[in-house]
């Protein structure tokens, strides 16, 4: 069936929109989608200007697609030559990325392109060429150029019968945007473009092209009156496209669709009769407006449609995401349609027009930012999970006895903007709830972490539905954008309470009952994303989470009225289903469930944001347990609030771990001095036992590995002994007063304030000091280290150990039986099958990246790098371990770290096969015995060579090889 509709706007074109799955028409859509095979092939720029991120990009996009299409498509790359050689495949294969050099020939890319179509011209494929550039030629005039420009255009006028060509466009940088049109139509069919001001924005660009050229379909529409109109379809579904001005289609009844493999089908053609939302917005959709005032007439049609009306749930999501996108792409075209009024325009506007004239096209494919993944992820989700149909399930399955019960709520919960009471909007629809409304203020922070991201600013009185909040709010939007406002999550754009100072920008659902819970709970990411970002496919997890703070805000505002009372019950009841029954919540990567069970555990909290402590105090409220927590909750306050008062390995920090250990009046002991010669290794010396302690080396340094060489340890006076009773007066001066939030749940649950100090024990107290000044403050453990914290009854003596290590302890590693010491270390470092076990020997035996051990290691490591090594699953690599050396970092399951404090990383390095080949022969002819290591800012080996066997003498001669950027000298 194909429909028509007119719309009403100045140049009276009629949107026609063809169903391609209607059971009535004789189209084969399963048939269709069976497209024959297509030939893609990737144009990249890698002239200099492409070099550092933008190529990396690329490279990395491109890898990317190979892995998930595992197709081998050709990559031709051109500077001012062209390779036609490379495929994704190579490309992915290659541990580098592309070398991008030199300047632009055009001309060199155009020829390779017309050789290739020649060449396959027998294929009889579909061929689409993604062209990727970020500058201009050489010679933009220049003869070169224009020769090879009208010979391809000569050799593609003749494959007009043959199938479609299509040359796609992407733009980077300082380009030209008429000459990138105009490649965009070389082929037999028009292309897209897109264009990027950021070099990370090439990904998207590239993962658009990929996913519109393997899924577009080209439809060629005919009507009885001669005229003829073309579409593309991704979806398969439908097929809509806009007449031209003026057309009259009220004596026609049918059309004639013909697809890209000439299949013909037969249509009939009618007025539409049930015009919804969605049909409005996929008109709008496809209008590219010519100037500023063609826009503010899109935007006040816009404006009048009302996108809550539909029955369908995914329909209605669907129109929702269409109305935002048209919204913001229309200002957009405001604030370039006024740049375009000025004297000299920028060729970045007409770049940026262009760009924005094929948007349309790429809505439904990959988003360009963070909260647009999130969004595309959440509108795949629910357009495969029938919640219209799960929603009037639970309407239908509603009994008349629970009906009457709800009906007597209804003087109590009423809508203020429609004055629809309870009981009328559960009758009336199946996916509409009541909720409170509130005034918030969000930052761009709320997508990442929304409990940081979201403040409340008031509480209102006003009950309001969700479909009256999302029709008053985007009217209130476009009212701002009227006056020339662009629309971001920092706008205060709200609708009016029912009181005369209130303002609403958020709401939050009210349970009511049984029935009113279980729409709540089907629709909680649809809630829950607006909420935090004025977008129903916003969903995330952690929003859940967030939703405990902000039901504490409420609290913290709440006034004593009864209305507000009840309306809190209501909200606890919807917060309690969160943290009883929600997978989001128990399963947050920040903050959910696992998080409270290592606070109530006392375990270290590690994450890359800090924990909002009212949110396990909100857990432990709405568990009724809120006793059982606040006792944890305060010492994680403690804990909090000295990592921000005090400096790392400070003295003041020191002097309160040593009083905390040996009591504020400390005693010393007798003084002792000697010598331990210790023996080499213990009898536990399995490998992988004097690998661990390596490990446990690497993390925390004064952790005694197991001795490889003998040690000449010169003790000092230990100077205090252990003070196991508790100084409690000293204790009590390092507690703080009692924060706000944990007063106000005290005070909410009329809970004595002394509760917290009356329940401390003060045994457990100093434990907990302990590690916040001693390991988290002091020694400033890493977060690998935080795994295997003492216990409260060894504590002491362990921290007693290490602080009196710290005076006692005077290593210097014995090399009398060097050449059997240097072979055995060099062996447990060459056989670690860990990079952290292999770091800690380096940095134990080679702190200086010098000597004997180091000069074995490193070089016997270069000698065998590119060695096969047999089955090496879960084993590191030689080569990686001495790359971990070059770029001295390593990456451990928690973070990356350095090998050496004293020397600077290489976060990334070039391929340096070459290099260390050329370092190898030099290693190997001229017998270099001792090597070093450093990096100031450039990555050095030295090399010494002891013995000048053709001059008969033992003068030292010293090398530098420059790894990073590559060159050698003498010295």
């Amino acid at each position: 069936m194909a429909a028509y509709l007119k719309l009403p706007l100045s140049n009276q074109q009629i949107y026609v929109e063809i169903k391609l799955s209607d059971p009535d028409a004789t189209y084969n859509t399963t048939a269709a989608a069976a497209g024959c095979d297509l030939d893609i092939i990737c144009c990249v720029d890698i002239s200099g200007s492409m070099s550092g991120s933008p190529i990396k990009n690329v490279c990395e996009v491109l890898r990317d697609i190979y892995q998930r299409t595992q197709k081998d498509y050709r990559l031709f790359t051109y500077n001012t030559q062209t390779d036609v050689k490379r495929t994704l495949k190579t490309l992915s294969e290659r541990n580098d990325n592309l070398q991008a050099s030199g300047g632009t020939s055009f001309a060199c890319i155009f020829t390779a392109i017309k050789d290739y179509l020649i060449q396959n011209a027998s294929a009889k494929k579909p061929v689409t060429f993604i062209f990727m550039t970020d500058g201009q030629d050489n010679e933009p005039n220049g003869l070169a150029l224009q020769k090879s420009v009208q010979m391809l255009k000569l050799m593609l006028s003749a494959m007009t019968n043959s199938p479609p060509i299509t040359f796609h466009v992407i733009g980077f940088g300082e380009v030209n945007d008429e000459f990138l049109n105009k490649i965009r139509t070389f082929g037999t069919r028009q292309g897209l473009f897109r264009y990027s001001t950021e070099s990370k924005e090439l990904q998207n660009n590239f993962n658009d092209m990929f996913e519109y050229a393997l899924h577009v379909r080209q439809f060629t529409i005919k009507f009885p009156n001669g005229k003829t109109y073309t579409a593309n379809n991704i979806d398969n579904e439908t097929v809509g496209f806009l007449t031209n001005d003026g057309d009259d289609l009220s004596a026609m009844a049918e059309l004639t669709l013909i697809d890209d493999k000439t299949t013909t089908t037969q249509f009939p053609l009618a007025p539409m009769k049930d015009i919804r939302a969605i049909h409005l917005l996929h008109a709008l959709n496809l209008i590219q407006p010519e100037n500023e005032e063609q826009v503010k007439s899109i935007q006040t049609y816009l404006n009048n449609i009302q996108i809550t009306n539909s029955k369908n749930f995914a329909e209605r999501l669907e129109a929702e995401q269409i109305y935002k996108e048209i919204d913001q792409r229309m200002m957009e075209y405001r604030q370039l349609f006024a740049q375009l009024k000025m004297t000299q325009v920028p060729e970045r506007v007409k770049l940026q027009l262009s760009a924005l004239r094929h948007d349309p096209i790429f809505a439904n494919t990959q988003r360009k930012k963070k909260l647009d993944l999130r969004v595309y992820k959440n509108v795949d989700y629910f357009k495969k999970t029938n919640i219209s149909g799960i929603l009037q399930g639970y309407k239908d399955s509603i009994t008349l006895d629970t009906w009457q019960k709800i009906r007597e709520q209804k003087e109590i919960w009423v809508d203020t903007y429609s004055n629809e009471d309870i009981y009328e909007i559960m009758r009336k629809s199946p996916d509409n709830i009541l909720c409170l409304g509130i005034f918030v203020q969000r930052d761009e922070e709320v997508i990442n972490n929304p409990a940081k991201g979201l403040k409340l600013l008031k509480v209102t009185n006003t009950i309001i539905s969700y479909d009256s909040f999302i029709n008053g709010m985007n009217l209130a939007k476009n009212n701002q954008q009227v006056q020339g406002q662009f629309t971001t999550l920092n706008d205060h754009y709200s609708i009016a309470g029912a009181l005369a100072d209130e303002q609403i920008n958020a709401v939050i659902p009210l349970y009511i009952n049984d029935e009113h819970m279980k729409r709540i709970r089907i629709l909680e990411g649809i809630w829950l994303g607006y909420l935090y970002t004025l977008d129903s496919c916003g969903y995330d997890k952690q929003q859940e989470v967030a939703l405990l703070k902000l039901f504490y805000e409420i609290i913290q505002q709440r006034t004593n009225t009864q209305r507000q009372k009840q309306m809190i019950i209501e909200l606890e009841k919807v917060c309690r289903f969160i943290i009883d029954e929600s997978q989001g919540f128990k399963t947050a990567e920040q903050f959910g469930e696992k998080t409270y069970e290592k606070l109530l555990k006392r375990l270290p909290i590690v994450n890359t944001q800090e924990y909002d402590l009212s949110i396990p105090l909100m857990i432990g409220y709405l568990r009724n347990d809120l006793t059982s927590v606040l006792v944890p909750i305060y010492y994680e306050y403690l804990r909090h609030e000295y990592l921000r008062k005090y400096p790392k390995n400070s003295a003041a920090v020191k002097t309160i771990v040593e009083n905390l250990v040996y009591g504020c009046d400390s005693k010393h002991l007798p003084a002792t001095l000697g010598t331990n010669n210790s023996s080499t290794l213990t009898n536990n010396n399995l490998p992988d036992y004097i690998e661990q302690s390596f490990i446990d080396y690497f993390h925390d340094e004064l952790s005694q590995p197991i001795q490889l060489t003998p040690e000449n340890i010169i003790k000092e006076n230990r100077k205090w002994m252990i003070h196991e009773e508790i100084e409690l007066n000293y204790i009590k001066g390092l507690l703080l007063p009692l924060p706000d939030f944990i007063r106000t749940m005290l005070n909410l649950c009329q809970i004595d304030e002394d509760y917290i100090e009356k329940h401390l024990d003060y045994d457990t107290l100093r434990y907990e000091l302990l590690i916040t000044f001693y390991y988290l403050i002091y020694s400033d453990t890493n977060s690998g280290g935080l795994l295997n914290l003492p216990k409260k009854e060894n504590i002491l003596s362990i921290i007693d150990g290490r602080l009196q290590s710290e005076k006692e302890r005077a290593v210097a590693h014995d090399y009398s039986e060097s050449v059997h010491l240097v072979r055995l270390v060099s062996h447990v470092a060459k056989n670690c099958k860990t990079l952290e076990g292999f770091a800690g020997v380096m940095r134990k035996y080679c702190p200086s990246r010098r000597g004997p051990i180091f000069s074995e290691v490193f070089i016997r490591l270069v000698e065998s790098y590119d060695e096969s090594e047999g089955d090496t699953v879960g084993t590191v690599t030689k080569k990686e371990k001495l790359i971990a050396l070059l770029k001295n970092q390593i990456s451990t399951t928690t973070a990356t770290e350095v090998i050496y404090e004293d020397m600077d990383q290489c976060h990334s390095l070039p391929s340096l096969d070459e290099q260390l080949r050329s370092l190898r022969r030099f290693i190997d002819e001229k017998k270099v015995e001792q090597i070093g290591l450093q990096n100031r800012g450039r990555l050095v080996v030295y090399c010494r060579r002891t013995l000048m066997g053709d001059r008969q003498c033992r003068r030292k001669r010293n090398y530098r090889y420059f790894l990073n950027p590559f060159h050698e000298d003498s010295f």
